[in-house]
């Protein structure tokens, strides 16, 4: 019976092993809205982030205490951008890693939600450069960006990685009374800070480079 259970596990795992290396999944599944819901929410609040953090660096920024003039081109560009990063990463994150489908066959991993998040922002990074260069040569950006879209990116991933870490990884591992299984989430945890810390310190990095290279200019 033990055999038996062995080799069903191995099964399992290389059907699981084999639905993650599909490159392009033609009928993606929608099924946890929460996460999908998160994850719009987390990308929002980057978008507003991003805008907040460009405002205040302009020359002409007043002040936090200044009265807040939206005029409605800004608007429009916080719309354009905001449609743009949600949209695109929804879609990339359902056809290139089926991230909101509900596997209740799959164990929670930092890794296998790691590397969910990774592949699809891989792809969704460099669209949200042609979104800069749109942007600003159509006239929805009056000027160029001060944050590279790299530094933006990173910063999103970052945010990312935590969320979608949390709600398929983190929120599922009850209290544990067993001494294997504590060790296990202990592993969980150790895997996420090094991929968390890992992406913070890019994005520190990056953003010290653009701090010295644009500091005439702030």
């Amino acid at each position: 019976m033990k055999w038996r259970r062995d080799v069903r596990g191995s099964a399992d795992e290389d059907e699981t092993r084999a639905r993650e290396e599909i490159f392009f999944h033609a009928n993606p599944s929608l099924d946890d809205v929460l996460l999908l819901g998160g994850d719009v929410t987390s990308l929002w609040l980057c978008v507003l982030l991003e805008r907040t953090g460009a405002a205040s660096a302009d020359p002409a920024f007043a002040g936090w205490l200044a009265p807040i003039e939206i005029t409605g081109a800004d608007a429009a560009a916080f719309v354009a951008q905001a449609a743009w990063a949600l949209s695109s990463w929804v879609f990339l994150s359902a056809t290139l890693a089926n991230a909101y489908a509900i596997d209740y066959d799959v164990t929670p991993s930092v890794r296998r939600a790691a590397r969910e998040t990774t592949r699809a922002w891989c792809a969704w990074a460099p669209l949200q450069a042609v979104e800069c260069v749109l942007a600003y040569s159509g006239g929805i950006e009056r000027e160029p960006a001060r944050f590279s879209v790299l530094t933006s990116t990173l910063v999103a991933l970052g945010v990312l990685l935590g969320w979608r870490c949390y709600a398929k990884v983190f929120s599922l591992l009850a209290p544990s009374r067993n001494e294997s299984n504590r060790e296990r989430d202990d592993a969980e945890w150790g895997e996420f800070f090094r991929l968390f810390f890992g992406v913070g310190a890019l994005s520190l990095a990056c953003a010290l480079c653009e701090m010295v290279y644009y500091g005439r200019e702030w």
